[in-house]
């Protein structure tokens, strides 16, 4: 049995909406004008928390099964035009948008270090526009926890560890 994503079902039709109004504006700007040269992002680690040398990368595997499921579907599609603020051309658009990028990341599990990167994005800019915010999301929930995990073995090696409460971060919904 393969383990679902923490991100929920891929399937789902309101994936595509984990964004932020100001994506969308952005992404109905580029379609307008026609803006869809190549564009190049990472996500990293800008510093490290007070006491620790390091996170453990996570996230990656979902961030990719994200990027290769992402489209509109009609029911998101139906709630943006419902919402009244984007033309049916945009809509129209929209519905044909696939993620066809590349991307480069680190393994899963792997130690990162302030600076390298975990995740390197390079797509038509619209495409790498809209996966921002679930990628930040994803890969800082993940890597949270993940880094959490490795902190408790390290403290008490060959012990059991049990985290004492869920992190303080955000997520999806299922």
């Amino acid at each position: 049995m393969t383990p679902e994503p923490l991100g929920g079902d891929l399937d789902e039709p309101g994936r595509a909406l984990f964004t932020d109004l100001y994506q969308l504006t952005m992404l109905q700007a580029y379609a307008e004008h026609g803006l869809t040269a190549r564009a190049t992002f990472e996500l990293y680690v800008r510093s490290l928390p007070e006491r620790r040398n390091y996170l453990i990368a996570c996230g990656l595997e979902d961030a990719l099964a994200y990027l290769e499921g992402l489209r509109f579907g009609e029911e998101a599609l139906a709630a943006l035009e419902r919402g009244g603020r984007f033309p049916a051309s945009f809509l129209d658009w929209l519905a044909g948008l696939r993620f066809t990028g590349d991307v480069y990341a680190m393994p899963e599990g792997t130690p990162a270090f302030a600076g390298a990167p975990l995740l390197t994005v390079e797509a038509p800019l619209p495409e790498a526009q809209l996966a921002e915010t679930y990628l930040l999301n994803q890969l800082h929930l993940q890597t949270v926890i993940a880094s959490k995990g490795a902190r408790i073995v390290e403290a008490g090696p060959g012990r059991p560890g049990v985290g004492v409460r869920a992190p303080r971060a955000p997520r999806p919904p299922p």
